[in-house]
């Protein structure tokens, strides 16, 4: 069997030491460097002009409520013929008692 040497062993120490510290040190960079960012100058600079309008608009929501009308909008009024679960437009079996069904 082979014996390590007293510097290979804490070569190794050395590596397992990195390894384990390394992620931790990486996180709290990017959590210092995400602050940064969001302390920036600039970004308070226009938080505080007046001509500036950082309130909300409902333009989130209307595209929220367009993608809910799309959905409703594939929906079908589709069947299965043995348990009359229903099923979407295309589907190719019943997801309840998984009988194939007739293409449309």
């Amino acid at each position: 069997m082979h014996d390590p040497t007293s510097y290979g062993i804490v070569g190794r120490i050395a590596l397992a030491a990195v390894v384990s510290i390394a992620p931790t040190l990486l996180f709290l960079g990017l959590v210092r460097g995400l602050e940064r960012l969001r302390d920036d100058a600039l970004l308070l600079e226009l938080h505080h002009r007046e001509d500036v309008d950082v309130s909300p608009n409902g333009d989130a929501l209307e595209v929220l409520a367009d993608g809910l009308a799309l959905d409703r909008a594939d929906r079908s009024d589709r069947r299965c013929p043995s348990c009359e679960a229903a099923i979407e437009s295309n589907a190719r079996y019943c997801r309840e008692c998984s009988t194939r069904l007739a293409r449309r």
